[in-house]
């Protein structure tokens, strides 16, 4: 038997539990005319009450409506659960605002004046559960108006957001320490996309005073010294080909119109099957004494590789024997006596090829106060 229309602030405790427990008419939410929207008043055994309710099964929403004619507030199931407070304590609109969290309650108190007015309103907001706990809240009041173009009733929709917004707290937390890191080192960051090719290039063309179409693919390796172009190209190609770490040391021509020493490292971003999803670098620049690679034409004598410089090379990239056999294109027999000092002297040609393929890999030979030194 249907209850008699009161008004809310009138009803005792009694009325409100017997309220609570009454079947509750979801489709009262809508006007008649929107009840049959898309087809769902017209499909058998499926009502608006039903989706309503799987809805809040489903998911973390609730749903409350207030009939201004009758001065009724109805509140759903899913609402009281996200508010934390018992159906039967919710009697008016009022009793829910007055679970928003003191900080935002300022930026809040506007909603009853608004929607009185007719307008629809869309919030994000924190609220506090009697129990003290504090959760993020969309909500969401629509108003039918009568024919008057006077609201009539209001139609709330409450979604718990709290993991999506802890989510981007944690996105904002991370990346603000990104950034406080690249601050402290000086470093300079770039993203490349799949593939390799530059997309976010902005501190790069700072650097160097190159426009941003300029540097996108692999235009950034124009401002690279012209002795140092290729063996960068061939090692970034190689890292992006093997899905591994970038690390190298290499010289940028600067906005000043001078060429400064930076060492360059970027790292594969994955998504959470392991799949790559961009790549990630940074320009860290080289203090102090001109260091200069093996290899570079500048350099006055190269010095050649020793069987310890092959095996701590390949021992920094992991590499096998066969595996440096097949990038360098020296049989794997040649390089195991290069390792064990038993080639005697070795073809430079060989000596060469080695040396290229483990640069490509990503080690840097330095020669430092007579002293060959390996890196990655």
């Amino acid at each position: 038997m249907p209850m008699k229309k009161q008004r809310m602030t009138d009803m005792d405790a009694t009325d409100v539990s017997a309220l609570a427990a009454e079947e509750l008419n979801w489709s009262a939410l809508l006007p008649v005319s929107d009840t049959a929207a898309d087809g769902f008043g017209e499909v058998p055994g499926l009502s608006l009450s039903s989706i309503l309710r799987l809805m809040e099964e489903q998911g973390k929403i609730g749903f409350w409506w207030h009939d201004l004619a009758t001065d009724r507030f109805s509140v759903s199931p899913g609402a009281a659960r996200i508010s934390g407070v018992p159906l039967t304590a919710i009697r008016t609109h009022e009793n829910l605002l007055n679970r928003i969290h003191p900080q935002d309650r300022p930026f809040q108190i506007d909603q009853v004046g608004l929607i009185n007015t007719g307008q629809p309103l869309r919030r994000e907001f924190r609220i506090v559960r009697p129990d003290g706990t504090i959760r993020w809240v969309s909500s969401r009041i629509d108003v039918v108006l009568g024919d008057d173009g006077r609201p009539v009733r209001f139609i709330g929709i409450l979604s718990d957001i709290t993991e999506r917004r802890e989510a981007q707290r944690a996105v904002e937390f991370n990346h603000g320490r990104h950034m406080a890191l690249i601050e402290a080192t000086s470093a300079l960051s770039w993203i490349a996309d799949l593939s390799g090719q530059s997309i976010d290039h902005t501190a790069w063309c700072e650097l160097t005073g190159m426009g941003s179409d300029s540097c996108a693919g692999e235009g950034w390796l124009d401002a690279v010294h012209p002795n140092d172009r290729d063996r960068v190209r061939a090692s970034y190609r190689a890292a992006v080909a093997q899905g591994g770490v970038y690390n190298i040391d290499y010289r940028i021509l600067t906005q000043a119109g001078e060429y400064r020493w930076y060492n360059a490292r970027s790292a594969p971003v994955r998504d959470a099957s392991g799949a790559i999803r961009e790549w990630q670098g940074v320009l860290l620049p080289i203090d102090g004494d001109y260091r200069p690679v093996i290899g570079d034409p500048d350099t006055d004598e190269v010095p050649a590789l020793t069987g310890a410089h092959i095996r701590g090379a390949r021992g920094l990239l992991d590499w096998s024997l066969a595996q440096l056999a097949s990038v360098s294109g020296v049989s794997v027999s040649t390089i195991k006596r290069m390792e064990d000092g038993s080639e005697g002297n070795t073809r430079a040609s060989k000596s060469e090829a080695v040396r290229r393929a483990l640069q490509t890999g990503g080690i840097s030979f330095r020669v430092i106060e007579g002293t060959t030194w390996i890196s990655r």
